[in-house]
């Protein structure tokens, strides 16, 4: 779907059995996202449920951190989509159908589908249980958490183990355990989660065991058989039908901040899901607020009295409120860290941690080199779900198209440099791949899909891994085209010293201390194995034609 222009007064964009109509949202605008949702599942439903794609109040006042809400508890976070939306005056999208999705060999699509969730549901071994088991993070093995991470040990769990733990637990599970090791970066890049944030003092508190009390109902994409999801009640905050918290937010709102209180983290995550918020940009832009107060930058009367110091989880959700309904402070909080740092002034851009305004997300680069890379080198700035070879690089993942590479492509060690750009643009491209088939990327810690029999079952193409590899590489290029369409150039992507590991982001204590990434350096050996232009971006000539590509591509080739 193409949206164009701007509508003159809030409106809707509904698509019924392929029928399009605009239809006026005059009453829904300014509402949040719960009921939005609500009223526009009784106006629209029926026998079918409708699917929604709605903004809050973030997106009305285009605050640039503004997402779009997926079917009420899906955050489209990043690059501020929410924002976009409003500037079209497009409240929401509704869409829903009474007709059959054509399946080119349904009864081979049923089997194995079938055999799939009898996989994902079969009884563990005693072996699986116990990986199960000491997957989820112990108060008592913090040492070894982060002796792991100075060893470069990488450790997979049986894929039946994995598949139980995403069951109970989702990625919830992997939160304090992530902040012992380094993965997490904490307190703006510059603290040490085994010094101020301990795992058996703090992290703890907020980890997935202490998230599954709060639990009323798991959730799960569709019918997929590893909800991995959840619904949450916290009395004290009079919340209910929350969506529970997830690994990004709970470091973001929790550790981050040195807030060890999960019910306001909850209530954080609460707020950015019913006003359209990104979680990782918000959170990120008050980890920038706590440090320019500590520094005497910012002061209580600059935040419409609200003392935000680390730890301060009551402050960290007033502002989240202010920046998703742009009031007061929020109104220049509420575009992230990049522009709220020129607003300010006073040198607080020296501290504010973005890739051309897109703050990165909880999975440090000082630890998993490779997710630095997809920071600083993907079409869209610091995001963790746009395909790297990280979680190969840090715990031996495979990879989802093993007939379309060898393993000696994809497989790379955790520590060094060797291989890695080809393996992340092998990874990389498979990623854009699995986004266009609909997949999960998950999958890829809990055992592959079989996405050629998938494919070919469902559309009858024929395709190979190898084929369908092909397929993201297009994609990837399309989407970088669009960078370079706009003007924008490799070196506008530019990592804040704390990624790299450089002058204050040069930990003295924990795993990661003494760790430098040579990001640029592993940047351009991605470039060279996508065959970018380091300084143009451009993709080469050659490369295009034997993709199929130099048509469209046109003007952005050398």
């Amino acid at each position: 779907v193409v949206v164009r222009g701007k509508a003159a007064v809030p409106t809707l964009l509904v698509i019924r059995d392929g029928e399009i109509t605009f239809e006026p949202a005059g009453e829904l605008w300014g509402r949040e996202i719960p009921e939005t949702f609500d009223a526009l599942k009784t106006k629209f439903g029926g026998k079918r449920d409708v699917g929604v794609s709605a903004i809050g109040p973030a997106g009305e006042k285009l605050q640039r951190i503004a997402s779009v809400m997926n079917d009420r508890y899906h955050a489209f976070g990043r690059q501020g989509f929410g924002a976009i939306y409003g500037s079209k005056n497009l409240k929401a999208i509704v869409v829903s159908g009474t007709r059959d999705i054509p399946i080119a060999k349904p009864d081979e699509f049923k089997k194995i589908c079938k055999a799939i969730t009898d996989e994902y549901k079969k009884d563990l071994s005693i072996v699986a249980r116990f990986f199960a088991y000491m997957g989820k993070p112990k108060g008592w093995l913090g040492w070894m958490y982060r002796l792991m991470t100075r060893l470069g040990m990488k450790v997979q769990a049986p894929t039946a183990a994995m598949r139980r733990m995403w069951s109970q637990r989702g990625t919830t599970a992997a939160v304090a355990l992530s902040v012992e090791n380094g993965d997490a970066p904490i307190k703006n890049w510059m603290g040490v989660g085994s010094r101020d944030f301990p795992l058996a003092k703090k992290g703890m508190k907020i980890d997935g065991k202490v998230v599954d009390k709060y639990i009323t109902k798991k959730l799960s994409c569709g019918d997929c058989p590893m909800p991995c999801k959840g619904i949450v009640k916290v009395k004290s905050r009079n919340l209910t039908d929350v969506r529970r918290p997830d690994y990004e937010t709970i470091v973001g709102f929790g550790a981050n901040l040195v807030n060890d209180d999960i019910e306001l983290v909850t209530a954080c995550h609460d707020a950015c899901n019913r006003l359209g918020i990104d979680a990782v940009s918000s959170s990120a832009t008050l980890a920038w607020v706590c440090e320019a107060t500590e520094k005497g930058i910012l002061t209580a009367a600059d935040l419409d009295g609200i003392e935000m110091t680390w730890g301060n989880g009551e402050g960290a959700l007033l502002l989240t409120i202010k920046m998703g309904t742009g009031e007061g402070c929020g109104a220049w909080l509420g575009s992230g860290v990049q522009r709220a740092a020129e607003h300010v002034g006073k040198g607080s851009d020296d501290f504010a941690v973005h890739i051309h305004g897109g703050e990165p997300a909880y999975h440090d680069s000082r630890f998993t080199s490779l997710m630095g890379v997809t920071y600083i080198a993907d079409p869209t700035p610091g995001r963790h779900t746009a395909g790297s070879a990280s979680w190969n690089e840090t715990f031996g993942a495979g990879f989802s198209l093993p007939n379309a590479a060898e393993k000696k492509d994809w497989n790379v060690k955790w520590k060094g440099t060797e291989g890695k750009g080809k393996a992340q643009a092998l990874h990389s491209n498979a990623h854009q791949a699995m986004n266009g088939l609909g997949l999960c990327m998950f999958t890829m810690l809990t055992g592959r899909l079989p996405w050629a029999d998938l494919l070919d079952a469902a559309t009858g193409w024929g395709m190979s891994d190898a084929d369908i590899l092909v397929c993201g590489e297009r994609i990837q290029n399309l989407r970088a085209a669009f960078n370079r369409r706009e003007g924008i150039v490799p070196a506008d992507f530019k990592p804040h010293r704390r990624m790299l590991g450089e002058g204050d982001g040069h930990l003295e204590a924990g795993p990661l201390k003494g760790i430098r990434v040579p990001l640029p350096v592993l940047r351009d050996d991605y470039y060279g194995s996508m065959k970018w232009n380091t300084t143009s971006g451009h993709l080469a000539k050659s490369r295009a034609t034997e993709l199929g590509m130099a048509d469209i591509l046109d003007g952005y080739l050398d």
